[in-house]
């Protein structure tokens, strides 16, 4: 049988590995959010020297999406009540949600004037999600505007459920996180807050 001593070294090694796995997964957002924040600023000041002709072209992009690669940036949302503010990158795959809040593909992206998809781990950027509330203000910056919507409700659903997704009559935001919050291990249902816009966009200029 192994002597306590090598247990208690055993042990404390899986300890160091997990920390540094948690660590690693900190920086790494960290720095992440940094950069991406460094390039949403530059992106923002170069659409406005474009001008308003060429931000218009963005019109064409709802018969067109564009195809964004995983882990592009998309932008940044707040929720300012509830002290969400995260980089929102394209995909839902493990590395980008560990890195900022993802776009989900297949969904229009915030210029568009559809159901716009956004996922976030319930243990990290969207754990304030558990606060929200009807009314609350969400904001996304993106480099081709900013785009504001209110909060019109809250509905928790199973994964199956995914015509929360589907276009809305009106431009719309869907956040989808899992749920129960404090759940221990994989959660088996889906936390869902629905906005719809409510104002024009701002466009960079």
């Amino acid at each position: 049988m192994p002597s306590r001593r090598f247990l208690e070294r055993l042990l404390l090694l899986i300890g160091l590995a997990c920390l540094g796995t948690v660590a690693y997964a900190y920086f790494d957002a960290r720095l992440t959010e940094k950069e991406e924040s460094r390039r949403l600023d530059e992106a923002i000041e170069a659409q406005r020297h474009k001008g308003a002709a060429e931000t218009d072209s963005f019109a064409s992009f709802e018969k067109a999406p564009p195809k964004l690669e995983e882990g592009a940036l998309v932008g940044r949302i707040e929720i300012p009540r509830v002290g969400v503010s995260s980089i929102v990158l394209e995909g839902v795959d493990a590395r980008t949600l560990r890195r900022g809040v993802g776009h989900i593909p297949g969904t229009d992206l915030p210029f568009q004037k559809g159901n716009v998809g956004l996922a976030g781990h319930r243990d990290s950027f969207f754990r304030a999600l558990k606060d929200i509330s009807k009314n609350d203000t969400i904001t996304l910056t993106t480099p081709e505007g900013t785009f504001s919507y209110q909060v019109e409700w809250t509905r928790i659903v199973t994964p199956k459920d995914t015509e929360v997704l589907a276009d809305e009559e009106q431009p719309a935001l869907t956040l989808v996180t899992c749920y129960p919050f404090y759940y221990v291990g994989s959660a088996p249902k889906r936390f869902i807050v629905r906005a719809v816009r409510i104002a024009e966009e701002t466009e960079s200029m």
